[in-house]
């Protein structure tokens, strides 16, 4: 499998990308510099990847390591072995409290006209379609909730 982490930014976006934040970070080592680019945790993973010290300064890399970090974040490859346990599945908790929400139309109850649905509640359940279909409804209510309330000041 081949991921593009960066698919909004043609090579040559992504590289003038790379030398702003480079130059914003110049006195940091390379894994605190692409905090502004990357999740946390994905940042070691690049680095290695691209075959760069992780300590080595911003200010060292080459054009040629740069590059690899751009190759790396364009064509990050993995090899899929097969699913997780169900039990590793992951999905988000908290958010919007329901509380906080209109049941029947998905609205805030604190700012008219805001809407509501999917993981922005805190809606939460077990793995293997409770959630997605958690968020189909909501996402459908606030639609036709919202599409209704529209319709109704147009008129």
């Amino acid at each position: 499998m081949e991921i593009n982490l960066k698919p909004a930014l043609d090579e040559q976006k992504l590289d003038q990308r790379l030398k702003r934040d480079f130059q914003k970070y110049q006195r940091k080592q390379l894994q605190n510099a692409l905090v502004d680019l990357l999740p946390q945790r994905l940042i070691p993973v690049v680095i290695s990847l691209s075959a760069i010290a992780p300590t080595k300064f911003v200010h060292q890399i080459t054009k040629e390591e740069r590059r690899a970090i751009i190759k790396t974040l364009r064509n990050l490859k993995m090899t899929v072995l097969g699913p997780r346990s169900l039990s590793e599945a992951i999905v988000t908790a908290g958010g919007v409290s329901l509380q906080e929400v209109n049941s029947g139309t998905m609205e805030s109850k604190l700012i008219q006209g805001l809407y509501f649905a999917g993981e922005v509640l805190d809606v939460d359940g077990y793995t293997g379609g409770f959630n997605l279909q958690a968020a189909f409804s909501t996402g459908y209510l606030a639609g036709e909730s919202a599409a209704l309330k529209l319709s109704a000041k147009v008129h």
